[in-house]
């Protein structure tokens, strides 16, 4: 059986599903003008593209021929114009889109394509990491996490979790339904990181319940109650664990280093002239606090350095409820060490590589800027999954080279041609031929 090919129109198909669900804010009136989907859709398309002016340029095309890309690509049947895309889109909970990551990554796994992402035993590593994608002392919401200055001055912000699944033999990542960071209901403390973390492992475990998951993340997750709430809902963790941050654990660890109960490997590995030492130790079923009860864990730590002049390359530590010894430490580590693609492949991609987390696209005053995020992350999450699922579509990126190149060239292609979908604007860029234009149905 082939493959199940996710093309761009089975994902769209996707988000426009999810759209059909989403009740209208808005009053029934005579004068509602536009769907509620065409807001959402044009929003997307933006991302997408990773172009602000996509819509401008469709709404040039639409004024010369009738008919444009956004209709073609999208689905769009009118263009709302910037102001009100905002408005509509500030009265969505970004919530109401979830749906689609769980969508794609059902999919996903259906059709195999999440196997290459399998290690320790048939487990997915999904790494939990936290990212500003708002700020300003000017613009202010309910929904804003605040800063006080100083000077006095307050500055407002938004951030999110936004977990993806890594893997470390893959340079892509497969994002994930986020879980924003801002005031909850009924509580004086300002949100933080891992109590969104904690919703997020509570909301979004039922999609894993027949897939084992270990969870990756910095020295923040590293300590009892987020660890035992991951085994409760039935996954392992990977997180870092520092001596500053578990006095404890690490008195522990120094009493079983001097009874020699630590156990080491050490792997050199010899490459381009160069000889890397990697020292590995590790012991199992430590406590990882003081208090009582305290969750037994295992605890694993890896130095990398130069064999020839003993330079230190790298240093990290780590504590797990996967069983170590030597056939597993080094790939234990592997995995954990893992955690760093969510920094390079997935927020430096999205804050420098065309999608612009970190720029204001609209605030608004209730869910504008948190949907706004979501839309960009589906429209990352589509570009990955097309990456790896279509093979037009690896094709024309492969041929093109860099990423940058590859979305000049369908910006350019879309400002001045009208293309009938998606699949024929990629066949057309793999055909070096003639488009077939749609005829102009004014």
């Amino acid at each position: 059986m082939e493959p199940l090919v996710l093309s761009f129109g089975v994902l769209l198909g996707y988000l426009q599903q999810r759209i059909e669900c989403i009740q209208d804010p808005r009053q029934p009136s005579n004068g509602t003008r536009y769907r509620l989907g065409d807001a959402i859709l044009a929003a997307f398309s933006v991302f997408f593209m990773q172009c602000e002016s996509f819509l401008e340029h469709q709404r040039q095309m639409q004024s010369r021929r009738g008919k444009d890309n956004a209709q073609t690509l999208f689905g769009l049947e009118q263009m709302p114009s910037a102001p009100q895309i905002r408005n509509l889109l500030d009265q969505i909970a970004a919530p109401q889109l979830f749906g689609v990551f769980e969508r794609v990554y059902r999919a996903l796994q259906q059709g195999g394509y999440l196997k290459p992402f399998q290690c320790l035993g048939g487990h997915l590593l999904v790494t939990l990491d936290g990212t500003q994608y708002f700020s300003s002392q000017k613009l202010g919401c309910e929904r804003c996490s605040t800063r006080t200055h100083k000077n006095g001055r307050v500055t407002y912000f938004h951030s999110a979790i936004l977990p993806v699944i890594v893997a470390p033999t893959q340079t892509q990542v497969i994002a994930l339904a986020p879980e924003f960071i801002r005031p909850q209901a009924g509580s004086d403390k300002q949100d933080c990181e891992l109590e969104a973390a904690k919703r997020w492992l509570q909301a979004h475990a039922k999609q894993f319940a027949h897939q084992p998951v270990t969870l990756l993340g910095d020295d923040l997750y590293s300590h009892q109650p987020l660890c035992q709430q991951s085994l409760e809902l039935g996954m392992n963790f990977i997180f870092t664990a520092l001596p500053d941050s578990h006095p404890a654990l690490y008195e522990r660890l120094h009493v079983l280093d001097v009874l020699g109960a630590i156990e080491s490997l050490d792997i050199r590995q010899d490459q381009r002239g160069t000889s890397t030492r990697y020292r590995y130790r590790y012991t199992n079923l430590v406590p990882i606090r003081d208090a009582p009860p305290a969750l037994l864990v295992n605890w694993c730590e890896l130095t990398v350095s130069d064999e020839r002049t003993g330079q230190v390359l790298y240093h990290n530590a780590f504590i797990t409820h996967h069983r170590l010894n030597d056939d597993t430490v080094a790939h234990v580590v592997a995995a954990g060490r893992s955690r760093w693609k969510t920094e390079n492949e997935n927020h430096n991609v999205l804050k420098t590589q065309g999608y612009h987390l970190e720029h204001n696209f609209g605030h608004g005053q209730q869910h504008l800027a948190a949907c706004l995020l979501t839309l960009n992350l589906l429209a990352f999450l589509f570009h990955t999954v097309l990456q790896l699922a279509d093979p037009a579509y690896q094709q024309i990126r492969q041929q093109r080279g860099p990423r940058r190149g590859f979305f000049q060239d369908i910006l350019s292609l879309t400002k001045y041609l009208l293309f009938e979908n998606w699949q024929h604007l990629i066949d057309f860029m793999l055909a070096d031929s003639d488009p077939v234009i749609i005829p102009n149905s004014s």
